[in-house]
């Protein structure tokens, strides 16, 4: 099963476009977003991650799209 994750991380990747992970607290998401980075043509640039439990619901879409 791992294999099969790891094998689409490297499919997303490639596309160098923006991702969003979601999923339970404890999931692995930090990592996974973390694999996306590294395979991508971004694996130079910072990796950013961002806790959005923690952001107000109202500062939300500031955070993401930079409004």
């Amino acid at each position: 099963a791992m294999r099969e994750v790891i094998e689409r991380v490297r499919l997303v990747a490639a596309l160098g476009t923006t991702v969003l992970v979601r999923g339970e607290t404890g999931t692995g998401k930090e990592g996974l977003a973390r694999m996306v980075h590294d395979f991508s043509p971004r694996f130079g640039g910072p990796f950013v991650a961002v806790n959005m439990g923690a952001i107000p619901e109202t500062l939300i879409e500031s955070e993401l799209f930079g409004h």
